[in-house]
């Protein structure tokens, strides 16, 4: 079995890679409506739908959405290497607790 305190330095350090990419997608998402505000103010004659409509067509906003999506992806990609990593711990835990049953039952 891997040592215990290097597996858990493993899992922190994924879980912290996570918690990070989950941040920053968190407020890309998060800035999604400010930008697409401060883009429709800069057409002051248009009427609200227009100028939204206008904004969103925006390579500002384009460019934002683009970055939105990748940092969801990357966020996820973090989970799925940070709860694949509890499970391979999970599954060293149950080796050596199976490996002491069997010595212990078989006066090893």
């Amino acid at each position: 079995m891997k040592d215990p305190s290097e597996l858990a330095s493993e899992l922190s350090k994924r879980g912290l890679e996570w918690a990070d990419a989950e941040a920053a997608a968190q407020a890309m998402e998060e800035t999604k409506k400010i930008l697409l505000a401060e883009l429709s103010l800069q057409y002051p004659g248009e009427s609200r739908a227009a100028a939204t409509d206008k904004a969103t067509a925006d390579p500002a906003y384009k460019l934002h959405i683009t970055q939105m999506v990748t940092a969801r992806k990357e966020a996820n990609r973090a989970l799925v290497r940070y709860r694949t990593y509890q499970v391979f711990v999970d599954l060293e835990r149950t080796q050596e607790s199976t490996r002491r049953a069997e010595v212990k039952a078989f006066g090893g």
